[in-house]
């Protein structure tokens, strides 16, 4: 019991969410994800968070934003990025490529 309290107050130091941080919602849905395109300013920390709401498990991924993360049906994942540059951003639905996105910052 000690060491997951240990553990848990890790990731709450590790992963702390700053008044800062620009949140935003993306859903995975059947037809694609919800908003398709998203913006923020360059340099802004942002905090995607990704709710799955199909039936199946889906990938977030994005070759250009360096990430990748399996949603189970129903949960949400957090993805922090940080220090983008000016540009266009793609992301998809690894295991259902025809679901795709762009952040675009500016």
């Amino acid at each position: 019991m000690r060491y997951q309290f240990a553990w848990a107050l890790f990731l709450a130091l590790a992963l702390p969410v700053r008044a800062d941080d620009l949140t935003i919602a993306l859903s995975v849905k059947t037809e694609g994800f919800e908003p398709a395109r998203i913006a923020a300013p360059a340099g802004a920390r942002i905090r995607l968070e990704v709710s799955n709401e199909t039936v199946t498990p889906i990938e977030f991924e994005s070759f250009e934003l360096n990430r990748e993360r399996v949603v189970q049906p129903g949960q949400r994942a957090t993805i922090y990025l940080s220090g983008l540059s000016a540009g266009r951003y793609e992301f998809f639905d690894d295991f259902n490529q025809v679901r795709r996105g762009v952040l675009t910052v500016e």
